[in-house]
C-alpha cells in the first residue's frame, strides 16, 4: 500500500511538471523571433544556457514525462484495485 500511493504521488507531481515543461516550450517556441535567423539561432542559445535545453528539447522532455506519469499513474491504479 505504502508503494502504491508513492506511486500515486510521483504520478501526479511528474504530470505536472510535464504540462510545465510542456507549456513552457510551446510558449518559448513560440515566442522566439522568426523573421531574423540570426537572432533565432542567439535566443536559442540563450534558452539552452539559461534552461539547459532547447525549445525542442523542452518540449520532448515534458512529454516524456507527460506519458510516463499517465503509466504510473495507470499502473498505480490497477496495483491498488488488486
Amino acid at each position: 500500500m505504502f508503494f502504491v500511493r508513492i506511486g500515486s504521488v510521483l504520478a501526479w507531481l511528474g504530470l505536472a511538471l510535464g504540462v510545465f515543461f510542456l507549456g513552457m516550450g510551446f510558449w518559448l517556441g513560440f515566442s522566439l523571433p522568426t523573421d531574423d535567423p540570426e537572432a533565432m539561432t542567439q535566443a536559442q542559445a540563450f534558452y539552452d544556457r539559461r534552461y539547459g535545453a532547447t525549445t525542442g528539447e523542452m518540449v520532448q522532455r515534458g512529454f516524456y514525462l507527460f506519458l510516463g506519469s499517465v503509466i504510473l499513474g495507470i499502473l498505480s491504479q490497477i496495483a491498488r484495485r488488486t
